[in-house]
């Protein structure tokens, strides 16, 4: 995978990061999910059978999330705003240390190139941040995407690439646990009025 795509693709996840509202993170991130598709496709000529099957179930499974997401963020639109959120500086401060941190810390694991080794540490650490900076649930989900791109990276990125079988649970877990996550973000905030995680901690007993 050519080093520009991968840090385009980091470049996405900071801009979820970033982003006030849920719906343009969730445009990024579905964006990074797609192209990570799209480059690892690109990728499939001269490659094994099996990597081009592999290739295929990415795109397949960044199509079925990207249309997840979409309904999930269209059922769940919040009257008000989530007040008392880390600033801008605030989060992409954290996501800056947190990338820095898995990228020198993370020791070299044998990808093709040493920009995706030190990508997928970094769709990881930004993953993480996205999940600790932000308290909308569905940042969670988002979260979620981002670092599971991280992986695809490494996946895709070793001689071979993953087997075909390993490809198949790991898509199909994923869509089934967004599409789960998304049920609930409806739930819980038709029963609460509020998708912020720092107000739901206030209902257990």
């Amino acid at each position: 995978m050519s080093t520009w795509l991968i840090w385009l693709l980091v470049a996405s996840g900071f801009g979820a990061v970033a982003a006030r509202r849920p719906a343009v993170a969730a445009v990024l991130v579905t964006s990074q999910t797609l192209l990570l598709g799209a480059g690892t496709l690109a990728m499939a000529p001269g490659r094994s059978p099996e990597f081009a099957v592999a290739a295929g179930l990415l795109m397949l499974k960044a199509a079925l999330v990207t249309v997840i997401v979409a309904v999930a963020i269209s059922r769940s639109r919040e009257a008000r705003p989530h007040e008392g959120e880390s600033g801008l500086l605030n989060r992409l401060g954290a996501a800056v240390a947190l990338v820095l941190v898995f990228v020198g810390l993370v020791p070299s694991y044998g990808l093709e190139s040493v920009a995706a080794e030190n990508g997928a540490a970094a769709l990881l650490a930004t993953g993480l941040a996205l999940a600790l900076v932000r308290r909308p649930t569905i940042f969670a989900v988002l979260a979620f995407l981002i670092a599971e791109n991280g992986i695809a990276v490494a996946a895709v990125s070793v001689s071979g690439a993953l087997p075909l079988v390993v490809e198949l649970g790991i898509a199909f877990d994923l869509v089934l646990l967004i599409a789960v996550a998304a049920v609930f973000q409806s739930r819980i905030l038709a029963a609460f009025g509020t998708t912020d995680t720092s107000a739901l901690r206030g209902t257990r007993g």
